[in-house]
């Protein structure tokens, strides 16, 4: 029986325009009403999620987060910190190096949530208005190798980021998380950072088995959740991919494919 269910936000739980349709919100409102954990689990930092949180009224004590793609979990209504990871100044300034060799941009998030970026581009300029973030130009080269850093992200075209995927260096698929967010973002963590981690971090913290998760999502960073899961369900509207790997291909985000998911694996087999 499925006790918990987490969901990405864009191109999962949002249509094209970033609304969550009512079919989506009467199915997660179902699961909270059963005490089902609805997380939402998203690449944003904690002020990009909070109106959706508060929109779906997933903000008591018994309410979780993942942000940052894995390399945090809140409680959502305490603020307590369940886990939380870092890479150092020394990471981000390699990064930086390699995002200047393959000519793209490059923007980080410090421990503190601050967004730190060495020259203005409008790839920062979406992450900053998606989540109502201000970013501050800031020399990379100045950065302390001790610096505390929640993750880097190079950031560029859809064409940009498909012609760099395969020129980085070999060294930071190895020792790093490298997650494709979007057709925009491709995000740099901790090792031990990704959705899929998280997922197993915050059910053994609520002392449920992984077999009692779903996950439900549609692009690579989402790849480690869907596999970790339960139940792994991906979107009709996912890279093809992320289809191989998945346990249900349910409709697509126009179709309200979160909540087909919730009442095929949830809510019709608690009803029936």
């Amino acid at each position: 029986m499925i006790k918990l269910v987490a969901i990405d936000l864009d191109g999962t739980l949002f249509d094209d325009v970033k609304n969550i349709s009512d079919d989506n919100r009467i199915a997660i409102s179902s699961c909270h009403k059963l005490g089902i954990k609805v997380v939402i689990a998203t690449g944003r930092p904690i002020k990009g999620v909070l109106p959706v949180l508060n929109d779906l009224n997933l903000t008591t004590n018994d309410d979780y987060v993942i942000i940052y793609n894995g390399a945090k979990i809140l409680n959502v209504g305490t603020g307590e910190v369940i886990s939380s990871s870092t890479i150092n100044g020394k990471t981000v300034k390699d990064i930086y190096s390699e995002s200047i060799r393959l000519g793209v941009n490059i923007h980080a998030f410090r421990k503190n949530e601050e967004l730190i970026t060495p020259k203005h581009n409008p790839y920062t300029d979406v992450e900053s208005r998606i989540n109502k973030v201000e970013d501050h130009i800031f020399d990379f080269n100045q950065i302390n190798d001790n610096d505390e850093f929640i993750k880097c992200m190079m950031v560029d075209s859809k064409e940009n980021i498909d012609r760099i995927m395969p020129l980085i260096d070999k060294r930071f698929y190895d020792n790093y998380s490298v997650n494709r967010s979007s057709k925009i973002f491709l995000e740099f963590l901790n090792k031990n950072s990704d959705k899929g981690k998280a997922l197993i971090d915050l059910s053994k913290y609520l002392n449920l088995d992984i077999s009692e998760t779903m996950a439900i999502g549609d692009a690579g960073n989402d790849l480690p959740m869907v596999k970790a899961a339960g139940i792994g369900v991906v979107m009709e509207n996912a890279f093809d991919y992320m289809k191989e790997h998945a346990d249900f291909i349910t409709k697509s985000n126009l179709e309200s494919g979160v909540a087909f998911a919730i009442n095929k694996f949830i809510l019709d087999k608690r009803n029936g």
